[in-house]
């Protein structure tokens, strides 16, 4: 179903709507709030649109005083690349649209700041609550797990976030877009690159701009190389997690030399700051292409070793296999996404759907699993892992000239909106921008990959055990700073 067979279907249902095209694949659609609902199970019923999220997007005063709000619900039909932005203003709060999509309740309880709310209790015969965090080991970050068991088996999990809540949206609308990649790389450390890659994308997207094939090509190298040492550090993780020490310690010290490889590349070892709009922040020279496929190739027989070595231990399948499981439908309820989604059988791919950069090229095949478990989210890491030796060495050959710093300044017109999103190592990332005056956004709305998914922890945990809970967690390994935002 193309863009313009929507419209033309909706025209059919005789609604008063107003459509906009917007950069060749956004169909942005104004709808009054007493037809919101309607609109919205047609997307889902009728379409089979994918649901992504809601946002608010801006507040004004009416003539009469109250404040009118305007709404965002996004959707995207994978298949054709395109995404359905339906959007109604109301002076109230955002309308319930919990009983047609049931993780709507999570974006309307950020929309509305609602970040406290009621523990469940449990009662009954052998019923008791263990309470894990805020506080936690080490320089992990907060979050509340409230476990409510029945004897040994977790009846439920209540999961509390957003203690370290930034505000980072509202600081990026005072922030000139030069130089707001700085603060969008901060929302969630480990997939720096990831975000200012979106980012980048995002400006180029509001510009009608383009860059070069061979900066193209190095930001896919950049992207691989932070989703390789990611994968590294959660299979050494879930390794760490059942006392499997030999693969958890190959896993990071193989990590440690990707990251001194970051470092000897951009200067950090998170690779910070190297993808800009319009171009890249770092020089590239034959001798840094050399380094890189010099180190891949001396880790990609030791790193394919320790993943077989480890799917082949007994003792090791004993404690993943048929773990932590969660079924097809419930991900797709809970609008899982990434690895974790993939492992349900949920065949989605940013890089495959909505292809940037060289993915087109490089990347035809989407990974996935079927039952759901720790196992079948180890292997998916596992094999994102090898393929990013592949894309890495693919990105290279495209690559013959040396490539120069190149950041550029640029002045984004007022009133441009876009939407775009990239594949993060947690899922999905999908961003949204509104220009304002002095080259500022208005508005800018990011939707990360684990606000979602850690529902889908809660439901991955139910039968199981309170000691298999670091397990379960480690596979999913969500970031609790993508919800502090």
């Amino acid at each position: 179903m193309k863009i313009t067979d929507v419209i033309n279907s909706l025209q059919e249902l005789n609604f008063d709507l107003k459509y906009e095209v917007k950069n060749k694949n956004e169909l942005y659609v104004r709808v009054k709030s007493d037809q919101i609902r309607k609109i919205v199970l047609i997307c889902v019923d009728l379409y089979k649109f994918n649901y992504i999220c809601e946002f608010s997007v801006v507040e004004k005063e009416t003539s009469l005083k109250d404040k009118e709000t305007t709404i965002n619900c996004v959707f995207s039909n994978s298949k054709q690349g395109y995404y359905v932005i339906c959007s109604y203003v109301t002076d109230k709060k955002p309308i319930n649209l919990s009983n047609i999509i049931y993780q709507s309740k999570l974006f309307q309880r950020e929309i509305n700041k609602e970040y406290d709310y009621k523990i469940k209790e449990v009662s009954g015969t052998g019923a008791y609550q263990v309470a894990v965090g805020p506080v936690h080991a080490g320089i992990i970050e907060p979050g509340h797990f409230r476990f409510s068991v029945m004897g040994e088996p977790i009846e439920n999990l209540e999961i509390k976030l957003m203690y370290k809540y930034r505000g980072i949206e509202n600081l990026c609308q005072d922030i000139n877009a030069n130089t707001l990649n700085l603060m969008v790389e901060r929302i969630s450390g480990e997939s720096s690159v990831a975000y200012g890659e979106v980012y980048a994308i995002l400006v180029e997207k509001l510009l009608g701009a383009d860059v070069s094939i061979e900066i193209k090509a190095f930001r896919v190298v950049l992207l691989e190389l932070e989703r390789m040492y990611n994968y590294m550090d959660d299979l050494g993780g879930v390794g760490n997690d059942i006392g499997y020490s030999y693969v958890a310690k190959k896993f990071g010290y193989f990590s440690e030399v990707v990251h001194q490889l970051c470092e000897r590349i951009s200067g950090s070892r998170y690779i910070r700051n190297s993808i800009v709009p319009l171009g890249i922040n770092i020089d590239f020279d034959e001798k840094k292409k050399k380094d890189i496929l010099d180190t891949l190739k001396s880790l990609k027989s030791r790193v394919f070793s320790i993943i077989k070595m480890s799917e082949n231990s007994v003792s090791f399948l004993d404690r993943v296999e048929d773990s932590g499981m969660v079924s097809r439908v419930m991900a797709k309820k809970l609008c899982m996404t990434g690895v974790v989604a993939r492992a349900c059988n949920l065949k989605y791919d940013v890089r495959v759907s909505f292809p940037y950069e060289l993915y087109k090229e490089i990347k035809r095949d989407i990974n996935i699993e079927t039952k759901g478990g720790v196992f079948e989210r180890y292997k998916l890491k596992a094999q994102e892992l090898k393929d990013a030796f592949a894309f890495i060495e693919k990105a290279m050959s495209y690559i013959n000239i040396d490539i120069k710093r190149e950041k550029q300044e640029f002045c984004l017109k007022e009133g441009l909106e876009a939407i775009t999103s990239v594949e993060t190592v947690k899922g999905e990332l999908v961003v949204y921008g509104l220009t304002g005056k002095d080259n500022k956004f208005d508005r800018i709305y990011f939707k990360t990959p684990s606000f979602t998914n850690w529902t889908g922890m809660s439901e991955a945990v139910l039968g199981e055990i309170i000691p298999d809970f670091p397990l379960i967690n480690k596979s999913f390994n969500m970031s609790y700073s993508e919800n502090d935002k």
